[in-house]
């Protein structure tokens, strides 16, 4: 039997997938994960613009005031915040804590419930902690077609 860890990452790569090429991007994607990049969202518009992410699924999360409130693995938030030539982002996907709403099917519709939400944590303080890092990401910050050409706005002068 597949482990729900890795039915969480599969659903999450759908859900990016599924905005990336619907907001008419590409995505190119690493032949492995050595350097904590799960992928490369690129834009040909205006020229090849590229802006790397990590995605992260989870079920443990604090919704407080306008943002989410994650807590990662300090190596994975270490290698966000190192400053770089090109954008890097971390892809938060929520899902529901009951595994059996993680995908809703029927004959007219396939649902990936709940939603993803992105964050540049780039210029950020390195951090010491042992474990893990609370980092905040806005909820304003879809994962959608609208937020991915607002985060390329955002990242790509």
């Amino acid at each position: 039997m597949v482990s729900d860890n890795i039915i969480q990452e599969e659903l999450s790569n759908s859900y990016v997938r599924a905005v990336i090429f619907d907001a008419a991007f590409n995505l190119a994607l690493p032949v492995k994960d050595v350097f904590g990049i799960d992928g490369t969202i690129v834009s040909m518009t205006g020229g090849i613009n590229r802006v790397d992410y990590q995605l992260k699924a989870t079920t443990r999360y604090d919704l407080s005031g306008n943002e989410i409130r994650y807590d990662l693995r300090v190596e994975d938030y270490n290698r966000l915040v190192r400053e770089d030539d090109l954008p890097r982002v971390l892809i938060l996907y929520l899902m529901p804590s009951d595994r059996s709403q993680w995908l809703i099917q029927s004959q007219s519709e396939l649902c990936l419930m709940e939603c993803a939400y992105w964050v540049s944590l780039m210029g950020g303080a390195p951090s010491h902690n042992d474990s893990t890092v609370r980092v905040s990401v806005p909820i304003a910050n879809v994962f959608d077609r609208n937020g991915l050409h607002n985060m390329f706005r955002q990242l790509i002068p």
